[in-house]
């Protein structure tokens, strides 16, 4: 297995009981504060199933897409006992902090993964079976991913029905969330908006050209086709926007710009 080779370049311990990695408070804080939306959609999705039926005994592990755990989601007395193994937020899943894992390999292959206790590198997860997929915004971006860990292989098919059900589940929030913001920002938007001489300064005249295309509320795959780009570019112009302007979403853009 070829992450087997890179944890051993990565020189992962195989007798690792805990992730190498864990974010200290000071650490964690800021990505919570990146991801709060994305958590608070999955708590609501997730919440009311880990604490009833079969799933009780499961663990939920929310993270960034820097597969930094931002919640876990379990039991109390699940809660604890994974406590204990170092699962908790902050804990680090890449395969340098906990070797070969579940959410690791999602993200290299960007698609749900499936994976047996022995097929696990470290002795930290030897005794689980896990399944992870990527949990995407409404533009197609990953916002994090998520993960369902347990003791019993004979549910593993089980638990990757359950993580496809929860994952199109926060994605329609997300969607709904969006939609949500983006009926606020048009009573923003009411009246036109100009690209000001001292924002247009900030950018360069592709960015200026893409910005009054954004602004006539044209997505990332629009763009691309009105400016004959890819559509990656089109996403890497509109973030370098919205970083030089100081805002994160259109609806701190539109905000801006009215005033």
């Amino acid at each position: 297995m070829q992450s087997y080779a890179r944890c051993r370049s990565l020189q992962v311990p195989p007798d690792l009981v805990k992730p190498r990695r864990i974010l200290s408070e000071t650490e964690l804080g800021p990505r919570l504060k990146a991801g709060a939306s994305f958590i608070a959609v999955a708590e609501g999705v997730i919440t009311p199933v880990c604490r009833t039926g079969p799933q009780r005994e499961y663990i939920y592990i929310l993270c960034n897409p820097d597969l930094v755990a931002l919640r876990i989601f379990a039991a109390p007395e699940v809660l604890a006992v994974a406590g204990k193994a170092g699962v908790k937020p902050g804990a680090v899943f890449t395969e340098e902090s906990c070797g070969t894992n579940a959410l690791a390999l999602a993200r290299e292959h960007q698609r749900l993964v499936a994976i047996r206790g022995e097929q696990h590198y470290c002795r930290l997860f030897k005794n689980w079976w896990c399944v992870a997929g990527p949990v995407k915004d409404p533009n197609g971006e990953i916002s994090g991913y998520l993960d369902i860990s347990m003791h019993a292989e004979k549910e593993l098919g089980l638990a990757a029905a359950l993580l496809q059900t929860l994952v199109a589940l926060i994605e329609r929030e997300l969607l709904l969330v969006e939609r949500s913001q983006r009926q606020q920002t048009d009573s923003i938007a009411l009246a036109p908006l100009r690209i000001p001489p001292e924002v247009a300064a900030k950018l360069t005249a592709r960015e200026r050209e893409v910005l009054k295309l954004i602004l006539e509320w044209l997505d990332d795959v629009e763009i691309a086709k009105r400016l004959y780009l890819s559509i990656g570019t089109a996403k890497t112009h509109r973030r370098n926007i919205y970083q030089k302007l100081g805002v994160s979403n259109l609806r701190e853009l539109l905000a801006k710009l009215s005033r």
